[in-house]
């Protein structure tokens, strides 16, 4: 063992040498070594925070800890810290963010939303960094498989979405804060179109005189014509802006057909004649064309 770890810590993309550890820690159980075997991965990962061996061999060593032992909390706990330091290190780290995700199963729901907490601010110190958000999509998929295997799932399910509804706003704040951050619009594509399935659904069930889904549709718009007029400014990051929030209104009547038609009459009230001058107004020729046949916006004589 102590040969391979001289040979890990001078090239720690040696699987030869990875697999021969694997071999000699299944001979038997022992938690100690595998507590050395995590340690020896930190110290890899603190000067070679994105070699993917060393990654999964952790993996590999949390898996065999959590088969012999029920309680995953603490180990979980340091683990998320472990990520949060490297990922401060390495920016766009996306091999730590993805350990990190793969860590989610072992979570209890309270440490769900304590990471939902945590990650909040260093999601706004970092809003060009996808990877957190991801990660933040990833614990609120949890959030709803929880739900769906709780006995007071009625309960459960109005927390989630308070909380859904919390994380739409956030996201629209950052959105008006920061502009032209693709990750920003990638994350309100998520959350957007989960909402208006659920309130779709709402409605097909309960319905009732005020549509949410129609009031949610004008805060969309609102937020796009917003994006459409900001003043020019000598980043141009105004047109990124603007282009950003057009794809993704558009992005919303591709996913959910079914508020296609509210859009364009909301679009006619705030002066933008549809989907085909939003994306005249916004994109560039080379995202127009595509979206224009996507949509079945072109013009089949041309």
């Amino acid at each position: 063992m102590s040969h391979t770890k001289a040979l890990l810590i001078l090239c720690p993309d040696m699987l030869t040498a990875w697999n021969s550890r694997k071999m000699v820690l299944l001979e038997k159980y022992d938690f100690t070594k595998l507590k050395d075997e995590l340690q020896l991965c930190a110290l890899i990962l603190s000067y070679s925070p994105k070699n993917e061996s060393t990654w999964s061999h952790r993996r590999w060593v949390l898996k065999q800890v959590a088969e012999q032992h029920q309680d995953m909390a603490e180990l979980v706990e340091k683990e998320s810290v472990l990520v949060k330091e490297i990922a401060e290190r390495s920016k766009m780290n996306y091999r730590a963010w993805r350990h990190r995700c793969w860590l989610i199963p072992y979570m209890t729901r309270k440490q769900v939303l304590d990471e939902l907490k945590k990650s909040t601010r260093w999601s706004e110190l970092h809003v060009a960094d996808n990877c957190c958000f991801h990660y933040r999509r990833s614990l609120l998929l949890a959030l709803l498989d929880i739900r769906e295997n709780r006995e007071d799932s009625l309960s459960w399910e109005s927390e989630t979405y308070l909380l859904w509804k919390e994380e739409l706003r956030w996201n629209e704040m950052l959105i008006r804060c920061y502009q032209g951050r693709e990750s920003l619009w990638n994350h309100r594509r998520f959350l957007s179109q989960w909402w208006i399935q659920q309130l779709l659904a709402v409605e097909k069930t309960c319905p009732s005189m005020t549509s949410q889904v129609d009031l949610f549709i004008i805060q969309e718009i609102g937020l796009l014509s917003e994006c459409l007029n900001d003043p020019v400014d000598e980043f141009e990051e105004s047109h990124v802006q603007a282009e950003l929030s057009a794809l993704y209104i558009l992005w919303i009547s591709k996913q959910v057909p079914a508020v296609k038609g509210k859009l364009e009459e909301r679009l006619h009230s705030v002066s933008i004649m549809g989907l085909k001058d939003v994306l005249v107004r916004a994109c560039r020729p080379e995202k127009m064309r595509p979206w224009m046949n996507l949509l079945g916006l072109a013009d089949p004589s041309q």
